[in-house]
């Protein structure tokens, strides 16, 4: 065999294992962070053993569906979500902190990925826009999440996906804990609360549905349907300035069952030619000497 022969072998060999190689980067089904990790680990694939430290980087060497652990408490920086996948931060504080204006986490994962963020603490710092932004998503799933301080919304969910909500904490943010505003987006949030937000919940298109949860102290509403329909079953909402709100539109729906309305400045609001029913039998508490402003709508007998 000539030289030049066995150089091109070489030479083909080569580029056969740099291509194995590069695409090994990309095909992790589980990724890890840590504090003490290198984003230079992208190379091992953010291994248990060759931790990374963003992300970011971890996101970029895991495979469609798999998952990213965090190892350690610490700050983690903003991320954007572009595939299915899930952030597992479970038992430890991980934490992502925005210090200029730009959101903790965008998710624009596609039409039917999945996504699930487990156990994460967002802090806008008065300066994030939004906690999380989610412009495209099949599922997303939301799980012992703390989003507090964004000078927008805690969750700005404008797409057509579906949203899930489970024990988390949504507060202080400037605008809504919760906002839904895509005609055909659905969001189902239970145990979680919305403390001193703009307000608590918000539908301006789409439909939602919170239990067993709470909206305290809430600066303009705790729940409002603003052209979508919001229902709420065995929910409270107390020491807001206005309990439950429907917007002067025939889209604007909320309906109540089981609810305690307590210590509000205004019980509800209701806006002309809107909807807003409790049930019949009444299941609901609201409690007296709080002001009101409109007629409750028809209530829905219960079946």
């Amino acid at each position: 065999m000539s030289r030049q022969v066995t150089l091109a072998h070489a030479l083909t060999v080569s580029a056969i294992a740099l291509a194995f190689s590069v695409s090994a980067q990309a095909s992790a089904s589980r990724t890890f962070v840590s504090t003490s990790g290198s984003d230079a680990n992208t190379a091992s694939n953010c291994s248990a053993s060759a931790n990374c430290r963003s992300f970011g980087a971890a996101l970029s060497v895991t495979n469609s569906g798999g998952e990213v652990v965090v190892l350690t408490s610490g700050g983690y920086g903003p991320a954007s979500i572009t595939q299915p996948v899930v952030i597992s931060a479970i038992g430890i504080d991980a934490s992502i902190s925005v210090t200029t204006a730009g959101n903790g986490i965008t998710v624009s994962a596609g039409a039917t990925a999945a996504v699930t963020l487990n156990g994460l603490n967002l802090h806008g710092e008065a300066t994030g826009t939004n906690g999380i932004n989610v412009t495209s998503v099949g599922f997303l799933r939301l799980y012992n999440v703390l989003i507090e301080n964004f000078t927008v919304n805690g969750v700005n969910f404008n797409t057509n996906g579906k949203l899930a909500i489970y024990g988390s904490n949504i507060n202080d943010n400037t605008n809504d804990g919760l906002l839904i505003q895509n005609a055909s987006a659905s969001a189902y949030v239970h145990n979680t609360s919305f403390d001193n937000n703009g307000n608590g919940v918000e539908v301006s298109a789409g439909a939602a549905t919170v239990a067993d949860s709470d909206a305290h102290y809430n600066q303009t509403n705790a729940f409002l349907a603003d052209g979508g329909t919001l229902t709420l079953f065995n929910d409270r909402a107390i020491f807001n300035a206005s309990a439950l709100t429907t917007s002067a539109a025939a889209a604007s729906k909320l309906y109540f069952g089981n609810c305690l309305i307590s210590n509000n400045t205004t019980s509800y609001n209701v806006g002309a030619g809107s909807t807003l029913a409790g049930t019949n039998p009444g299941t609901s508490m609201i409690a007296p000497n709080q002001a009101t402003n409109g007629t409750l709508s028809t209530a829905i007998n219960l079946q």
